[in-house]
């Protein structure tokens, strides 16, 4: 994993290490092939800085390991947003091709709801 305030997962076992590590946890499943995921990333990054207490994820759904990632927990589609607390998915989003204005809105509300 690498450390930062948006950390890389990188297999199923820093996946189970990550969604059990903090109360809240946000992941971002991405490739370095999709267009919306490079419109978002920076907003995603901007997101990790707002909220410092919970735990800011990305993994790479191209990558083998991540491509296991990505089938356990059954994300179809790049960009898509988790977000688990104490362990437990709460919600989830896809972000459409072309991206909405602002792609990241969802997922800002979202954790106004879980954030303490």
């Amino acid at each position: 994993m690498t450390t930062g305030p948006v950390l890389e997962i990188n297999n199923l076992e820093e996946f189970e290490q990550a969604i059990s590590s903090a109360s809240i946890v946000v992941l971002d499943f991405y490739s370095t092939q999709c267009p919306p995921c490079t419109v978002v990333a920076p907003l995603y990054r901007a997101l990790a800085d707002k909220y410092s207490k919970a735990k800011f994820y990305q993994i790479n759904g191209l990558s083998d390991e991540g491509a296991k990632v990505q089938k356990s927990i059954n994300v179809v589609w790049w960009p898509t947003f988790v977000i688990y607390v104490n362990g437990k998915e709460v919600w989830r989003v896809k972000i459409p091709n072309p991206p909405q204005q602002y792609p990241t809105a969802e997922l800002e509300e979202e954790l106004q709801k879980v954030y303490v």
